[in-house]
Formats: C-alpha cells, structure tokens, sequence
C-alpha cells in the first residue's frame, strides 16, 4: 500500500500552471521603509502572464523535461540560474524573486526591520519569479535523476530567494519525506500552508494549499496520528472534491482503521 502513498511532485503540466502564474517585473534594489510584510496576482486575474526575462528559456527547459532530456533540460536551468546570479546578485543587495506586490512588499518589509545594535541595515532588491523558477525547476531535474542532495541545495536556493513561496516551500517538504525527515518536513509543509493562504497567486492558491496539506497529513499518518490527518485530507476535499491523493491516503486510513472512510467522498 506505500506505492500508493507517496505524495509524487506535480506533473509537469499542472506544476508549470502553479509555479509560473505570472513574475513581477524586474525591480532595481531600493531600500525599504524604515518600518512596515509563485507569476503576479493582478495579472494571473487579468490572463496569460506577460513574457519576463529568461521566460523562453523556461518553457524550453519544461519542453526538454517532458520529452525526457533531463541533462539537456538541467544545463539550461543552469544558464537561467547563472544569468540572474551574474546580473543582480550585488555585493550586500538583499535579492527576492516574488510573483506578486503584495510577496515583494512582505519581503521588503522584512528586510527593512530595525537592525540589530551593530548590525547595519540592508538594501533589497525584488525580481522576477524566472530567477527563482529556474531554481525550483533544476530540483525538479535533480531529483527526477535521483540526486537528492543537490536536488535540496536547489529548492533551498529558491526559498532563500522567495521565503514566502508556497510552491517552494512545499517542494522542500516533499525532498525531506524522501530523508524520512518527518519534523522538518511537517515544519516546511505548515510554512507552505500559511504562505499560500497569504501569498498564493488565486489562481494556484487552491492546488498549493492542498499540497500543504497532503504534506501535513502525510506526516500524520507516519506518526499513526489518523484522526488528524484524516482532518487535514479531508479538508483537500473541501477545495477540490476530486483530489486523487486526498481520496487514496482516506481510503488508506480506513484500511487501518478497518472500516470505511468518514468522507463519502473518499469512497467514490
């Protein structure tokens, strides 16, 4: 029954929906104010996303992946990541990529606390989401070859550059359940939650949310805690009734429980 509980990254397709709904453009750095908290939201309402930079080169890396040239697919990545490191990775420039105002104003608020005695304060620069895409999608390559270890230093390059994230985050937690790294994982799942309740574009909040939740779950149920991720999985089901992993993992916690799903919809 494990085969049918691993909680497998997005396929392509969906994946390419959830992690490029539109970038904000390219931001000079500019130091935030003194105090104030993947794609843009406005344009993911408006239609298709706008061309940013290095979106060409995405798309052909997803052309690459589904036709199966993973090394080809991984040396591309590679360029787009080194193309955006080369140009704005600037000296003590706090560097963001966001996929919307509201992410990029959050990450310069941050940035602009006070600092501590003898620290001195940052300048940020906020930039496309293709910078950290690029990052998100060389783990994808990675871990389809099966190198986990550099597969994680990828997908934590991309949080380092889109904290609040929640495709990254969730991206993450699924690398560390393969470590069996049930802690750290529930941690990186519960930040993916709250950032896609917050920050999520609308139009991938739904799916996100629910992969932050599978994830959560997942955990649970490795921990033999069913009823709450029994709660959590069926909360899956509250935002799209055909969740095909939400329905399996409730039938699975039947099976040990030795009766029928509490959701009908499980059972269908």
């Amino acid at each position: 029954m494990f085969s049918a509980r691993v909680i497998a990254s997005c396929v392509l397709s969906c994946w390419l929906g959830a992690a490029w709904a539109q970038g904000t453009p390219p931001a000079k750095p500019a130091k935030p104010a003194p105090a104030a908290s993947a794609p843009a939201a406005a344009a993911s309402a408006a239609g298709p996303r706008a061309p940013t930079e290095n979106t060409a080169e995405l798309d052909e890396v997803s052309r690459l992946m589904r036709a199966g040239k993973m090394q080809e697919a991984l040396v591309l990545a590679d360029a787009v990541v080194q193309s955006y490191e080369d140009r704005y990775r600037r000296g003590k420039v706090q560097v963001f990529a966001s996929r919307s105002p509201a992410e990029a104003q959050a990450y310069l608020n941050e940035v602009g606390r006070t600092p501590s005695p003898g620290k001195q304060a940052m300048e940020a620069g906020v930039y496309p989401s293709t910078w950290g895409d690029a990052y998100y999608l060389k783990s994808f390559i990675l871990t389809e070859m099966r190198r986990f270890p550099d597969a994680r230093k990828a997908i934590e390059a991309a949080v380092a550059l889109a904290p609040h994230n929640a495709a990254y985050r969730a991206e993450l937690g699924q690398l560390l359940l393969k470590e069996k790294n049930w802690d750290e994982a529930a941690k990186e799942f519960k930040r993916a939650e709250a950032d896609a309740r917050e920050f999520s574009p609308p139009s991938v909040r739904g799916r996100e949310l629910a992969r932050a939740l599978r994830g959560q779950a997942f955990v649970l149920v490795e921990e033999k805690d069913l009823d709450g991720a029994e709660k959590l999985y069926n909360e899956c089901l509250k935002i799209d009734a055909n969740d095909p992993v939400a329905k399996a993992e409730l039938r699975y916690i039947a099976q040990k429980r030795g009766h029928k799903p509490s959701s009908a919809a499980a059972t269908k």
